[in-house]
């Protein structure tokens, strides 16, 4: 079973082995090799634009395979981005709550991919969808500090996309091993 010491704290990509390889030793293992990820607060902001733009699509495929299109699959690269994600992966779990049929394991993907969007929106430099940050036409621009990633939203965002991936591959949408490679082996450095 994977290190437990990578369920309790760790990196945005620690948290995305474990989640992934969860109950599973040969994916733990097959995983390894690509450990640990940076350590770097802002490194791991990057690293986590790119996972959650392949979390998105991961739930298009997911939603596409039950018959529910035009998912959103363009890059997220801001928390602006990541909470709009968040709020159309809601619209589209209530379109998918509108067919008939059991389709849990597609929502409950599609669930922790917008559960780490919304995590995502707090990452920063600017937080997004923050209703302080609407103003009055001719208003003066409100003036905002840059925030810092906190590494409980990188590893929540982790958690979630690689339990997102294990489900995706659990129905047959994917092999885990390959698309965690694929992402994982491009962004190590």
């Amino acid at each position: 079973m994977a290190d437990e010491s990578l369920f309790q704290g760790g990196t945005l990509r620690d948290r995305f082995v474990a989640a992934v390889s969860r109950d599973d030793e040969t994916i733990a293992q097959r995983l390894d090799p690509l450990l640990p990820g940076p350590t770097d607060l802002h490194a791991q902001r990057d690293e986590a634009w790119r996972l959650l733009s392949a979390g998105g699509v991961w739930a298009a495929r997911a939603l596409s395979s039950v018959g529910i299109d035009g998912t959103d699959e363009r890059p997220i690269g801001d928390s602006d981005a990541a909470f709009e994600r968040a709020q159309h992966l809601d619209r589209q779990l209530w379109k998918l709550s509108q067919q008939t049929g059991f389709n849990d394991a597609v929502a409950l993907l599609v669930e922790s991919v917008k559960q780490a969007c919304y995590h995502a929106a707090d990452l920063g430099p600017q937080i997004g969808g923050l209703i302080s940050t609407a103003r009055a036409p001719g208003a003066p621009v409100p003036v905002t500090r840059e925030r810092e990633p906190d590494p409980t939203d990188l590893q929540a965002l982790g958690g979630n996309l690689g339990t997102a991936l294990r489900r995706l591959s659990e129905q047959d949408l994917a092999d885990a091993v390959r698309e965690a490679n694929a992402f994982l082996s491009q962004t190590t450095a």
